[in-house]
């Protein structure tokens, strides 16, 4: 079984040491229960409880989130090493890479010289904000569209080059991306790697993005190189190989539980406030059902929506400075005006259901702080049962300092009902 932070994609505000304790709630309960995770994310809580054998049913409305869970939680291979996957991807890598290298090959070199240590800053930035790209260029744009609608060839894969080049990645690193990416599909599509193994390698990409992203902490926006100091920040991250890094990610990926335990567990991806109708066409029947709703104004897909368009490859509009999908998920649950009958909507379906619910919220929310709401009063109205076994200080990353601190206090709640 893999360590925690082995399976953690950077930007996600996993919850581990709190997923330990939820997992020690679940185990109240029969065994023969399921444990429907709502809100699955990373799989802190899944990963949680794969020791004890009860089956989970985890979803998630993005779908780079689903292939972590699918690699997580059922695949039935593990990730590839590198004596199988450098000669399974390094050809069609290649091909890719002399393709678009050809086509670019005036604007890496300029790329290799402002990256290089000691070279001007503002040189940098006049780059940065002269790039073409998908959103702000309309013949990239009918490019991406053609591309979307497979009107022209779709070789050499080029989504990350013309979307997110000199944005959150380097040009020479988007080329990367897309050529592993290019790569990856070939070797599944041709059996030098299985469709599990061929998840993984999508896996591993999407954490080496993250972790190479010139960014600030998440992808509702990147550096812009503003200072000297922030353009060798930039030009650090830059340096930073996506060939290499993925490969070196595939060795720190495992799944959790047995092979056994994981076949027998279900990846959803849908919206948790219209789940329902799924849950009982498939016999869910009884189940421990775990909330880790959104809980503040931001809406998250904007924080993650990198990761969204690299994983689902599909060329979308660029909108706005950050590059983002016009189709982003807007939730409910992360408005004022709409929180509330949000969650009376999950705990409704949940008591209907005869489900226990264990939901987590922090002090800082949308319902505890905004609004004031009594959520242990607000659970009575649904449950015959409620307590609230779990009330610990943590700290949640303010995704890039935006309100000042990178981190604040809060109380972390959870409510158990019955």
């Amino acid at each position: 079984m893999p360590t925690e932070q082995a399976t953690r994609i950077r930007y996600m505000g996993n919850k581990f040491d709190l997923a330990r304790e939820v997992a020690g709630l679940i185990e109240r309960f029969d065994p023969a229960r399921p444990l429907v995770d709502l809100f699955g994310g990373m799989c802190s809580v899944a990963g949680a409880v794969s020791g004890s054998g009860r089956r989970v049913w985890v979803n998630d409305a993005q779908n780079y989130a689903r292939l972590v869970a699918r690699c997580l939680l059922q695949s039935q291979d593990y990730p590839p090493g590198r004596e199988r996957s450098v000669p399974a991807l390094t050809p069609a890598y290649r091909a890719n890479l002399k393709e678009l290298n050809a086509r670019f090959e005036r604007e890496l070199a300029a790329e290799r010289r402002l990256v290089a240590a000691g070279g001007s800053a503002s040189a940098f930035r006049q780059a940065q904000e002269k790039w073409r790209h998908v959103g702000n260029d309309r013949q990239l744009a009918h490019e991406a569209r053609a591309l979307r609608d497979g009107t022209v060839e779709s070789q050499p894969y080029r989504l990350a080059t013309i979307t997110f080049a000199w944005g959150y990645f380097g040009l020479r690193q988007a080329v990367e991306i897309d050529s592993m990416r290019a790569a990856i599909d070939a070797a599944g599509s041709q059996g030098d790697l299985s469709e599990d193994e061929a998840a993984w390698c999508r896996f591993a990409l999407l954490q080496t993005c993250s972790r190479v992203a010139s960014a600030p902490g998440h992808f509702a926006q990147f550096l812009t190189g503003a200072t000297t100091a922030s353009v060798e920040r930039i030009r650090s991250a830059r340096r930073r190989s996506v060939w290499d890094g993925t490969l070196d990610d595939l060795s720190t990926l495992a799944p959790f539980g047995t092979k056994r335990w994981r076949r027998r567990n279900r990846v959803l991806t849908c919206d948790t406030l219209t789940i329902w109708p799924t849950l009982d066409a498939e016999g869910l029947g009884k189940a421990v059902f775990y909330a880790d709703p959104p809980y503040s104004k931001e809406q998250y897909s904007r924080f993650y929506h990198v990761l969204e368009t690299l994983e689902l490859y599909d060329y979308p509009e660029a909108e706005g400075t950050g590059r983002y999908r016009p189709d982003r998920l807007n939730t409910p649950l992360a408005r004022k005006r709409g929180v509330l009958d949000a969650t009376r909507t999950i705990c409704g379906a949940i008591s209907e259901r005869e489900g226990v619910l264990l939901l987590s919220y922090p002090s800082t929310g949308l319902l505890t702080r905004e609004l004031g709401v009594d959520i242990s009063a607000l659970l009575g109205e649904y449950f015959q049962k409620v307590e609230m076994p779990i009330s610990r200080p943590s700290k949640h990353s303010t995704l890039g300092a935006r309100h000042g601190a990178a981190v604040r206090d809060v109380t972390e709640f959870v409510w158990l009902a019955q």
